[in-house]
């Protein structure tokens, strides 16, 4: 009994890989949990979403 598959319009399948000291890594992390986001990753995605939305 696994979890329900994810509709297709909302899977995440491509990857961004960005290279960080530790400290921007730990930089970022303190800022991700600031902001109470789920994890690193979710809050690096939607800062960056939003920045690209805003320059628009």
């Amino acid at each position: 009994m696994g979890r329900p598959p994810v509709p297709t319009h909302l899977k995440r399948d491509k990857r961004l890989v960005v290279m960080l000291t530790d400290e921007e890594n730990s930089m970022l992390g303190d800022a991700a949990r600031a902001a109470g986001a789920a994890s690193l990753s979710d809050w690096v995605r939607e800062t960056l979403i939003s920045a690209a939305s805003h320059g628009k």
